[in-house]
């Protein structure tokens, strides 16, 4: 391994575990936030009438997000593209495009969220009984389109993305340790994708919600382990 391959495996490898980091810090200020109950956040009324510093902490939560479930996870998806490019060939592009999707389409759902719960979060402490209606009406549909929508169309991507990166992982000799949970949450945001179609399986949905935010975090902490081990 000659020098800028060490050092492409040294940063890839300490992204993911600082990804894997604000990933779970994404998730307990979201419990903080919510009380555990992540349906909270599809309600207009309770999130705007959430105090101040709590709607702060969410604001909090979501750029967390930014920078542990998906930006760390662009640079991984580029490494591992490098490193199977020319094995993988055109399935190998295509998850690298698949990748790059869900990042951008979760991003800019974060970036939606944090953006309205400020801006209505405000109009809402200010306003009167009519624009506090309005302000939460704005949210939930707001919330609807980032949750339900946006990032409901992560799930297939991933799951494509999971196969294509599990089955080179695998032939290249990664252990059990790495390959299941990867496995998990790639099936796991693929059904999240498809019981997120069918309302009456909200709970559902919501467990494989739960599944994939608290195994994918330990997925990119266990990555960036496995490398700085192959690096040294």
């Amino acid at each position: 391994m000659n020098q800028n391959q060490s050092q492409m495996v040294r940063f890839t490898a300490w992204v993911a575990i600082l990804g894997g980091i604000f990933a779970y810090l994404n998730v307990v200020l979201a419990v903080v936030v919510t009380s555990g109950d992540f349906t909270v956040t599809l309600d207009g009324a309770k999130m705007l009438g959430l105090p101040p510093e709590m709607r702060e902490l969410f604001r909090l939560s979501m750029f967390a997000d930014v920078l542990g479930f998906y930006l760390p996870v662009l640079v991984i998806g580029g490494y591992l593209w490098h490193r199977f490019r020319d094995e993988a060939g055109a399935l190998g592009d295509m998850a690298a495009l698949a990748i790059l999707l869900y990042v951008v389409v979760g991003v800019s759902g974060a970036a939606i969220l944090q953006t309205a719960l400020h801006t209505l979060g405000s109009l809402h402490d200010g306003g009167d009984e009519a624009t506090k209606a309005t302000a939460e009406t704005i949210w939930a549909t707001v919330a609807y389109f980032c949750q339900r929508g946006l990032w409901w169309c992560e799930g297939p991507v991933v799951l494509f993305w999971g196969l294509i990166v599990g089955a080179h992982l695998k032939r290249a000799g990664w252990g059990k340790a790495l390959l299941l949970p990867l496995k998990i949450v790639g099936w796991g945001f693929g059904l999240f994708f498809l019981f997120g179609f069918f309302p009456s399986l909200n709970a559902v949905t919501n467990g494989m919600l739960v599944i994939v935010v608290l195994i994918f975090p330990m997925w990119m902490i266990l990555f960036g382990r496995q490398l700085l081990r192959q690096r040294a």
